[in-house]
């Protein structure tokens, strides 16, 4: 049975991302991976932590998170024993029926006959039943690459990703072929700024169900990012996780960067505007702003904590 370590070890390989480049974009530190790919779930001290790491993996992955979350539960021999439980327990709430079971022996020809007719139509209407809600689903379009909301330097980026076969691809109203597997891919041009792409998959031209996936993608022009590398620096933020694992919540200009639980750990970003930062554990969390340590605001919950700062003439206010 194919685990939900395998399948994320076999992305990440088709991908051709080392595991030390998956831990620095997803936070999360290069053993936990190694645990999480070789489904030892047992060396996480946490289930939260375990399904939130799982769940951050497949998505950057450009996986399916709920279909990697079924595999694990089924492959996590403790997950199992819950259900188990679970099904013992409401299979003693029903009332056991008579001993009695109906034998094909028992059954006179004119019955047999009745009831091989009849399961033979109700699997006629079944299959009849499957292939119309086939034909009014609307496929399912798998993007591998590039990742939403990727910042590039290129002109240009590959889109890449796999649908069902006999289904017509679109990307930014423009018909793309598809190979015999179902993937297909497009080199997009770019414009310097925001970027759309829009995928969209119908099951045949005349088909009005379809499926649609957008891609964010901004283009930074290398120069201009080079001569603002100096304004980037004065606006530093370094948040440093210390000791213990903390659930953090962190909006960069009105955006969120973070929303989760960060283990011991150092991370860099830049702001122009304002920040909003929620800590879980504020005796592990460190925030900095080019390189001078912000202090906490006194709070009556027990390791919790909240901080929002706006920049003020190349100073930062806190609330």
């Amino acid at each position: 049975m194919i685990t939900a370590g395998e399948v994320l070890k076999n992305k990440r390989e088709s991908l051709g991302k080392p595991l030390d480049q998956v831990s620095s974009d997803t936070k999360i530190q290069k053993r936990f991976l190694e645990y999480i790919e070789q489904d030892k779930f047992s060396y996480f001290d946490s289930e939260v932590f375990l399904t939130g790491f799982i769940k951050i993996y497949a998505k950057y992955l450009g996986l399916d998170i709920n279909k990697i979350l079924a595999l694990y539960r089924r492959s996590n021999p403790s997950v199992q024993r819950e259900l188990i439980k679970k099904e013992e327990k409401e299979s003693k709430g029903k009332n056991i029926v008579g001993k009695k079971q109906l034998s094909f022996k028992t059954l006179d020809p004119k019955t047999l006959v009745t009831f091989i007719l009849s399961t033979f139509l109700l699997l006629i209407i079944g299959y009849i039943g499957l292939q119309i809600y086939k034909f009014q689903t609307p496929p399912e379009i798998t993007i591998l690459e590039p990742l939403d909301e990727a910042e590039v330097n290129e002109e240009s980026v590959t889109v890449k990703g796999e649908v069902d076969n006999n289904t017509v691809i679109e990307i930014n109203d423009k018909p793309v072929e598809t190979n015999d597997d179902g993937s297909f891919e497009k080199e997009i041009e770019l414009k310097e700024g925001s970027n759309l792409i829009t995928v969209r998959a119908k099951k045949n031209k005349n088909n009005t169900l379809e499926a649609v996936e957008t891609i964010h993608i901004k283009y930074i022009i290398k120069e201009k990012e080079e001569n603002g590398e100096e304004e980037e620096e004065s606006n530093k933020l370094t948040l440093e996780i210390t000791d213990s694992p903390a659930w953090i919540r962190l909006d960069l200009d009105n955006e969120n960067k973070l929303s989760q639980v960060v283990e011991p750990s150092k991370s860099e970003y830049v702001f122009f505007d304002n920040l909003y930062i929620i800590t879980g554990r504020v005796s592990s969390t460190k925030i900095y702003w080019n390189n001078n340590i912000v202090e906490w605001k006194p709070t009556q919950k027990t390791g919790v904590a909240e901080l929002e700062c706006r920049i003020v003439e190349h100073d930062l206010i806190c609330d």
